[in-house]
C-alpha cells in the first residue's frame, strides 16, 4: 500500500488532487492500493508526521501562509530522510531550492491526471525495488533506514525493541513483538527461537539446544519447545542460502 499525504491550502486544488489519487487505484487492475490523507496546512501535516503517522510520499504546495511547503520540507528532513517529497506549485522559481531538501520531483500546477499518475508509477517502481532490502526504525534521533542484512538479531523487552546490528551497534525503538513478527518473520531467513528474540539466520555462528551464538559472539536463548523447529529451519536455510565462509 502506498501512503500519501497531500498538503495544500487551496481547497479546490486539494480536492482535485485527492480525487486523482483515488482514481489511480482503479485505473489499472495491477495498481498498488493508495491511501491518501489530505492536509490544508503544513502545521497539521508536521504534527501528524511527528506523532508517528508515516507516509511514503508527501505532495506539498510550496506557497502557503504561515508555514510554507519549503519550510515544512526542511523540517521534515530533520526527522525523516526517506519519505519522498514532491512540490506542487504554480511557479518554477523554487526549483533550485527544492534540491536542498532532496525533493523527488517538482510539479507545476494545474496538476493533470496523466502527469500525476505517471509520477506515481515511478514512485511505486522505486519503492518496490527497495522495500524488501531495508526497514525504518524510529529512534530518539529520528528515522533510520536499516538494511535487513545488517540486522543480526532483535530483542523485545516490554514495549522496547533493541535492534542489534552487525557492526556492533544497536538501536532502540518503541514497539511490540507482534509488530516485529509482522516485519521480520515474513522474510525468508528470520526465525524466532525465543519469545523475546528474532534472529537473522545469516549471522548465526553456532546453533545449540539452549543458545544460538551469533557471529558477534552474542548469545541468544533458545526455547526448549522451539528447538526442533528452529534446528530444521536453520539446516534448510543453510543448505539453500548460506555460502561457506572462507577460512
Amino acid at each position: 500500500m502506498l501512503k500519501i499525504a497531500v498538503c495544500d491550502d487551496n481547497q479546490e486544488d486539494l480536492s482535485n488532487i485527492v480525487i486523482m489519487l483515488n482514481d489511480y487505484t482503479s485505473a489499472k487492475a495491477d495498481r498498488r492500493s493508495v491511501t491518501c490523507t489530505p492536509f490544508s496546512n503544513a502545521v497539521d501535516l508536521l504534527s501528524a508526521m511527528e506523532h508517528d503517522q508515516s507516509f511514503d510520499l508527501v505532495l506539498l504546495d510550496i506557497i502557503m501562509p504561515l508555514t510554507t511547503g519549503m519550510d515544512a520540507a526542511h523540517e521534515i528532513r530533520q526527522f525523516n530522510k526517506e519519505v519522498k517529497i514532491v512540490f506542487l506549485t504554480s511557479s518554477s522559481e523554487y526549483a533550485v531550492e527544492s534540491y536542498s531538501v532532496n525533493a523527488y520531483s517538482y510539479v507545476l500546477k494545474p496538476v493533470g491526471k496523466a502527469a500525476l499518475h505517471s509520477m506515481l508509477d515511478r514512485v511505486i517502481s522505486e519503492l518496490e525495488d527497495t522495500v524488501d532490502t531495508w526497514f525504518l526504525v524510529k529512534s530518539k534521533t529520528g528515522f533510520i533506514r536499516v538494511p535487513f542484512k545488517r540486522l543480526e538479531f532483535a530483542e523485545v523487552l516490554g514495549h522496547t525493541i533493541t535492534y542489534h546490528l552487525t557492526d556492533g551497534s544497536s538501536l532502540e525503538a518503541a514497539g511490540t513483538m507482534t509488530g516485529l513478527e509482522e516485519l521480520l518473520l515474513v522474510k525468508n531467513g528470520f526465525i524466532k527461537p525465543h519469545r523475546s528474540y528474532i534472529v537473522n539466520m545469516v549471522h548465526i555462528d553456532t546453533l545449540g539446544p539452549r543458545y544460538i551464538k551469533m557471529r558477534s559472539q552474542a548469545l541468544v536463548p533458545v526455547s526448549k519447545v522451539n528447538f526442533g523447529v528452529i534446528k530444521n529451519s536453520y539446516i534448510a536455510f543453510t543448505f539453500t542460502h548460506v555460502k561457506p565462509r572462507k577460512a
